[in-house]
């Protein structure tokens, strides 16, 4: 017999590969694009532009997108090296740029598969500067349908072409990379568009730093739109997110000694102001300070382009004005925590909380939200700011002697001061704004609270009604919606009192509020407070319920077929020594069986234990919803197996629920698993599966279950949100009571017709809904959708 020989063997790849990781790591246009962006920001690219032409067109084969950045380019060996290569390491390896010391920021390696999810061909041009001073030119083009499944990722090649340009023809070369993506894969939407432009806000406000050695000084990173197609898909980014904040000062000193404000605001429109100053040694200092107000989104002029994720973002790295000299950046000055120009501190002095005098002419025109003398406590604090100071080069203020920041004299404190001023003149504005913003919602709010409860004594407001009177000076402010979401009469009638109470209140001098004050915060405190603990009292004990009244019919059944099985697998052993020798082996593997199903159950008994817990835990908190969809659909498995129906889940491991009780999260997955096993159980032929989705959207998180059960009709889809409502199309239990053993119906039950009205309860708490709707290849599917 002849001796073994020893093999070596390796893995290959097919090329479906790429369409396999394509696909799974891209899943979206503007993830795609967003990908290049940061490709270029990550090769020191100091402006990426990006051309759309004809992406809207229900007919993609003559569209195209251009992303052009002036980076550093690859060299032919990078592209073979670092582009063409998967799974690289190269942003192991590097994780900084080289030339500015940027932290990378793009994910690694998915770049070229953002192209190939986008369009079926690309071309790059990519330009580097070699060592000796003189540019390689690289051009590629590759077409992604060259890739065939059963064919080997190495035996497709794509022709490249290779230019030298040496130092001394260089003078008009430069750096960067061009890919031209073109017969797109999908045409493009609006709301495409306006997806990628605020998924790009953070990095379109990145400003200048300094790194430091040996990195040279970052001047920024821009994105520009080249999209005519689009509201707007020309321009800057940058620009969009000016004009998305609240509002946008632009300053300018002149030579004349007077400081001119314009403000472009939500709600107030454009204002103007001016004031004089002595100095005339910062003529033609020009200044443009966006506030970003971090608390809700509502403030915002564009929140198509600006969300309070995004604002958040751009406070923490780029918040700050920051100084420039002869278009020069002077780092010593602006930054999140650089508050050089004193505006949080000013805030913990008395003399800090009101408008300087010169803003004196101004106290009885505007209104405003809150008292005169307390107003600036209101206003934008350092990381409510992004904005600029743009100091001529002539002007007189001089570098200190370490060459960072200027010397400390009079004419840099008078531009502090002045900055300062013109800061408060736009908290007075923002003050007016909430004032006129509280005044329009308070009048829609009577007139709703009016309607809704018929007009209380049955009579409609006349035109001499406080609802007429609350309109005044709003005229140019444009409509606004309620305020007040609840359906709830006492609580529409509370803020209704609060509001019309702060309305009245701020027409008198402050000396005669506080009995008024007093009475209506003392009546408004107790009713809110009563009503707050009975409604988390009733929340609590809600959610706790609907975990319980499942839990509990499991663990009871649970507990008695366990203890039978205990019983009789000891009764077996017992007798196992009368048993014959030939049978015995056969007897020992129905003990063991009995046993492996005693261990089961009681495994299913400690899961339902960690339930019960949940309803112990009376604290909200971000709650991981994977962990509580694989508990849930763990717990059911074993009925789902019974119908032979497949569960599957797709929830990330990232994905976390709003603050909440983790009961009530519960609540909602076991509500649903269940009744879409019911569902499921009672059709008797046919695919029968269940998925359970998980998704992370703008403001929270949504939940779809997916199955293929018996459905319901259309008319009947609302009433089964209804308290009580078991089946409401009455499709259902006679069919599921045919195909369930006796064994399972105690556990899955006919139903209280509590439980989508439960779930539904629970998502209008956060700010959601709960509904069905259409999805193509399913019978049925639930959406619960919870905000933050």
């Amino acid at each position: 017999m002849a001796e073994p020989s020893e093999q070596r063997l390796t893995f290959t790849i097919d090329s479906r590969l790429l369409e396999e990781i394509g696909e799974n790591l891209v899943t979206r246009n503007h993830v795609a694009v967003g990908e290049l962006v940061k490709n270029s920001y990550d090769a020191d690219a100091t402006e990426v532009l990006l051309q759309f032409d004809d992406v809207a067109a229900s007919d993609t084969s003559d569209s195209e997108i251009a992303v052009i950045d002036d980076g550093s380019g690859m060299t032919l060996e990078e592209v073979r090296d670092d582009f063409m290569r998967i799974a690289t390491t190269n942003k192991l390896r590097n994780p900084t740029s080289e030339k500015f010391g940027r932290e990378k920021v793009g994910d690694k390696g998915i770049g070229r598969f953002a192209c190939r999810r986008l369009a079926d061909q690309l071309e790059i041009e990519t330009t580097a500067k070699l060592d000796d001073g003189g540019y390689q030119r690289t051009t590629l083009d590759i077409d992604w349908r060259d890739y065939e499944s059963d064919q080997e990722i190495e035996d497709v090649t794509f022709p490249v072409t290779v230019r030298e340009i040496p130092e001394a023809e260089a003078d008009s070369i430069s750096t960067g990379t061009r890919l031209r993506l073109y017969n797109l894969q999908e045409s493009w939407s609006e709301r495409d568009f306006n997806t990628l432009r605020r998924n790009m806000a953070t990095l379109s406000v990145v400003q200048e730093a300094d790194r430091g050695n040996p990195f040279e000084p970052d001047p920024g990173f821009e994105i520009r739109f080249d999209a005519p197609e689009f509201d707007l898909g020309e321009g800057t980014l940058s620009e969009q997110i000016h004009d998305a904040s609240w509002g946008c000062l632009e300053g300018e000193i002149r030579r004349d000694g007077t400081v001119s404000l314009d403000l472009d605001a939500k709600l107030i429109g454009e204002q103007s102001y001016s004031f004089s100053h002595s100095n005339p040694g910062l003529a033609g200092t020009t200044f443009k300070i966006s506030y970003l107000p971090l608390d809700t989104k509502e403030h915002y002029r564009d929140s198509q382009t600006l969300n309070i994720t995004d604002a958040r973002d751009i406070s923490d790295d780029n918040s700050g004005v920051r100084v420039y000299k002869g278009g020069f950046r002077v780092f010593s000055y602006g930054g999140p925590d650089d508050d050089w120009l004193n505006i949080d501190q000013a805030k913990t002095t008395h003399a800090g909380r009101s408008p300087d005098d010169t803003f004196e002419d101004l106290q009885g025109e505007l209104d405003l939200h809150t008292d005169y003398d307390r107003v600036m406590l209101s206003g934008p604090s350092n990381r409510n700011l992004v904005g600029e100071v743009m100091i001529d080069s002539d002007a007189e203020l001089t570098m200190a002697s370490n060459r960072e920041d200027f010397r400390e004299d009079e004419l840099l404190d008078d531009l502090r001061e002045l900055l300062r001023l013109s800061i408060q003149w736009m908290a007075l504005q923002w003050s007016h704004y909430k004032a006129v913003k509280s005044h329009q919602e308070l009048k829609e709010q009577t007139e709703e609270f009016i309607e809704a409860t018929g007009g209380g004594s049955g009579t409609e407001p006349d035109s001499s009604s406080d609802t007429e009177s609350i309109d005044d000076d709003t005229s140019s402010a444009g409509s606004v919606s309620s305020s007040s979401d609840t359906d709830e009469p006492v609580d529409d009638a509370i803020d209704l009192i609060e509001g019309v109470a702060d309305t009245a209140t701020r027409t008198v001098p402050e000396e005669d509020r506080d009995v008024s004050d007093e009475a209506v915060d003392a009546a408004t405190r107790v009713i809110k407070q009563t009503i707050d603990q009975k409604e988390q009292e009733i929340d609590f004990f809600r959610s706790a319920f609907s975990v319980n009244q499942v839990v509990f019919s499991f663990s009871h059944e649970l507990r008695s077929m366990v203890g039978e099985l205990s019983t009789n697998a000891g009764q077996i052993e017992a007798a196992m020594d009368d048993i014959p020798d030939e049978h015995r082996e056969d007897f020992e593997g129905t003990v063991e069986n009995l046993r492996e199903m005693e261990d089961r159950f009681k495994s299913q008994m400690e899961l339902f234990g960690l339930f019960m817990e949940t309803g112990d835990k009376t604290e909200a908190t971000d709650v991981k919803v994977s962990d509580v969809v694989d508990k849930v659909t763990e717990a059911t498995e074993y009925i789902a197996q019974y119908y032979s129906v497949d569960v599957t889940t797709d929830v990330p491991d990232l994905l976390r629920s709003p603050p909440m009780f983790e009961s009530e999260l519960y609540s909602i997955v076991i509500n649903l698993v269940t009744n879409s096993i019911k569902a499921v159980g009672s059709v008797s032929s046919g695919e029968s599966r269940i998925l359970v989705e998980g998704t992370k959207i703008e403001d929270g998180m949504r939940l779809r279950v997916y199955d293929t059960g018996v459905g319901l009709p259309e008319d009947e889809a609302e009433q089964a949100f209804q308290p009580l409502v078991s089946d409401p199309a009455n499709n259902l239990y006679d069919d599921l009571s045919e195909e369930m053993p006796e064994e399972l119906s105690d556990q899955l039950g006919r139903g209280t017709g509590l439980g989508l009205s439960i779930v539904r309860n629970i998502a209008e708490k956060y700010d959601g809904h709960a509904k069905f709707v259409e999805t193509e290849d399913w019978t049925t599917c639930v959406e619960v959708v919870l905000n933050e």
